[in-house]
Formats: C-alpha cells, sequence, structure tokens
C-alpha cells in the first residue's frame, strides 16, 4: 500500500540523517549498526556511540594513563617541595657520617646541625640543594610514579581485591632500584657537595666539572651498586609498609588527613631508617670519595668497622628518621 511506502522512505531518509550527524560531530564514531525491520524492507539506523582513546581508558588501578602521567609530574614537584624543608637534615647527616671516618668527634643531631649554623648559617644547612631537587625530580618522580602502575601490572583480580603485600613490596624494589640507576648520579653531587668544606659552597656545575675530568663520565656513577641497594631495600619497605599501616589505622577509625599521614611515615620512618641505614653510610662514604680499593661496598663495610666499629653503620640515625614525616606531610 501507498501509506507503507510513505512509512518506509521516510525510516529510510531518518536513518540517513541519523548517519550524517554521526559523521559531523567531533569524537563520535560509527560504533556498530542497529537494524529496525518494518514489513520485508530492513532498515539500518548507525549507533554514535562514542569511542575513548587509549589514554582516557582506566586500568584495573582506577587511573587512566593519561592520569598516571599527570602523576609522574606532580610528584616530582610535590617532592622537590619536601625536600626543601628537610634538606637541611641531610646536610647534617652527611657530616655525621664522614665525622667518624675523618677522625673528628661526631657531633649528636642538634649539636651537627648548631655547628653548621654557627659557622656557615642558612646557605651550609643547604649545601647541595640543586642536586637534591634535580634527584627529588627525577628519582622520586620515577620511584612514586612507577609504582602504581607495577602494581596495577601484577595486580591480577582487576582492582577487585586488596594487592598481596608480597605483590606490593615487588613493586616497590623494582621502581625503587630502576630510579635509583637513573638517578644515582644526583647522589653523587649532592653527597659532595654536602661533605666539602669549601666556602661558599661548590655549585652543582663545579663539582660535576670536576667528578668528569678526574674521572670521566663513568665517575658520576661511582658507588652505583651500593645506591641500587640501597634504594631497592627503601622502596620494599616504604611502599609495603606504609600502604599497610595506612590500611590498619583507617580500619581503626582514622580519617584520611595530614594526622594520619604523618603517624604513617613516622612509622614507616623508623622501618626505613633500621633497614637502609649501613647502605646509607656506605653511599656516604663511597660517593664523597673517602674510600679506596675501587669504591665498593665490601671495602666501605670494611672501612666502616675498622674505624668506627658496627655502630659507624647506623651513624645519622636520627637525621635519617626525623626527615621522614615532615617529607611525607609536605609531598
Amino acid at each position: 500500500p501507498t501509506s507503507t511506502r510513505q512509512q518506509e522512505r521516510r525510516r529510510a531518509h531518518h536513518a540517513g540523517n541519523m548517519s550524517e550527524q554521526a559523521r559531523s560531530l567531533p569524537g563520535l564514531a560509527v560504533h556498530k549498526e542497529i537494524v529496525v525491520t518494518s514489513g520485508a524492507m530492513p532498515t539500518t539506523i548507525p549507533s554514535t556511540k562514542p569511542i575513548s582513546p587509549w589514554y582516557h581508558v582506566k586500568q584495573s588501578g582506577g587511573l587512566t594513563p593519561l592520569e598516571m602521567g599527570v602523576n609522574f609530574g606532580l610528584v616530582g614537584a610535590s617532592c622537590v617541595a619536601a625536600q626543601g624543608t628537610v634538606h637541611w637534615t641531610r646536610t647534617a647527616m652527611v657530616q655525621q657520617q664522614l665525622a667518624g671516618m675523618r677522625g673528628e668527634q661526631p657531633l649528636g643531631m642538634l649539636a651537627q646541625t648548631g655547628s653548621i649554623w654557627r659557622s656557615e648559617g642558612i646557605r651550609g644547612l643547604y649545601r647541595g640543594f640543586s642536586a637534591a631537587a634535580l634527584r627529588e625530580a627525577t628519582y622520586s618522580s620515577l620511584r612514586f610514579g612507577l609504582y602504581e602502575p607495577l602494581k596495577v601490572a601484577l595486580d591480577s583480580s582487576g582492582g577487585t581485591k586488596e594487592l598481596p603485600v608480597w605483590k606490593k613490596v615487588t613493586a616497590g624494589l623494582v621502581a625503587g632500584a630502576g630510579a635509583a640507576a637513573i638517578a644515582s648520579p644526583t647522589d653523587l653531587l649532592m653527597i659532595q657537595m654536602a661533605s666539602s668544606k669549601q666556602f661558599p659552597p661548590p655549585t652543582m656545575y663545579q663539582v660535576a666539572t670536576e667528578v668528569i675530568a678526574r674521572d670521566g663520565v663513568k665517575g658520576l656513577y661511582r658507588g652505583l651498586g651500593t645506591t641500587v641497594t640501597r634504594a631497592a631495600v627503601l622502596g620494599a619497605t616504604k611502599m609495603a609498609t606504609y600502604d599497610v599501616i595506612k590500611t590498619e589505622l583507617r580500619r581503626a577509625g582514622w580519617t584520611e588527613g595530614p594526622g594520619l599521614v604523618f603517624t604513617a611515615s613516622v612509622a614507616t620512618g623508623l622501618a626505613i631508617t633500621v633497614t637502609t641505614s649501613p647502605a646509607t653510610n656506605m653511599q656516604t662514604l663511597i660517593m664523597s670519595g673517602n674510600v679506596g680499593g675501587g669504591g665498593g661496598m665490601v671495602n666501605a663495610a670494611a672501612e666502616i668497622l675498622r674505624r668506627q666499629g658496627p655502630v659507624g653503620f647506623f651513624r645519622g640515625f636520627g637525621m635519617q628518621w626525623a626527615r621522614f614525616g615532615p617529607y611525607a606531610v609536605v609531598q
């Protein structure tokens, strides 16, 4: 009948208009076709469901690749700011660790800080901050930025279950070791700047030029093995302990905020200081150039034992621990 043919023509015309609209709208693509039948004449109506780009697709951890990339940049900025608040503790720690190796009387936390302040002022306490900021922008960005993607890669539940502790430890270890290997030269520059007795303190460029002129580019990677070992232990300890402690505190009724972050960081900092202090002391000794025999971990350990005994592996313990709470809150 005539009325039936007119209805079919109207449907076909309407479908054609929808197809044109779908092609003209930005961000929309024809995803699939819907078939509508009327008697013996099927009519195809294209769907206009948006197809998200790959960088907007959420991973099992709940973040998109774009959000993970933004995290890298934000982590770097926050870590540089955090380092700015506590860098003086690192300077004092390096001086404490090297005092015994130089035949000087090691000072306590407050005495060492006061000594630097009286002789050099704030500038002395912030020796090596330029290298430390560069380190935070690279090492910390990679260490924290890689942790979440690695957890996602190790998560076989698709984000529906809590990740086992051993997988968190693995993610932290791999992220920490990889980041340390890349950023190792910044550690060496920071330690040499902090350990120098020169005033005004040498700049990062001056120290780098001196190292390269004396030992070549490979000189910037002195102590790489110790740095990677320390970072792997630190990353595994911190990522696993911090996550576990925060989870338990939440279950105990704590709410998100500076109090939760500070408490978890102080507790985590104690665990990290215990596990990494020996490697930290060996790293300082090797990178400052105060150990011979190739400057390896074994030689550094033997030198510390010979000159200071077992206590030498925990020199600067208080300063190492003191920085974790404030650092984490600012970060």
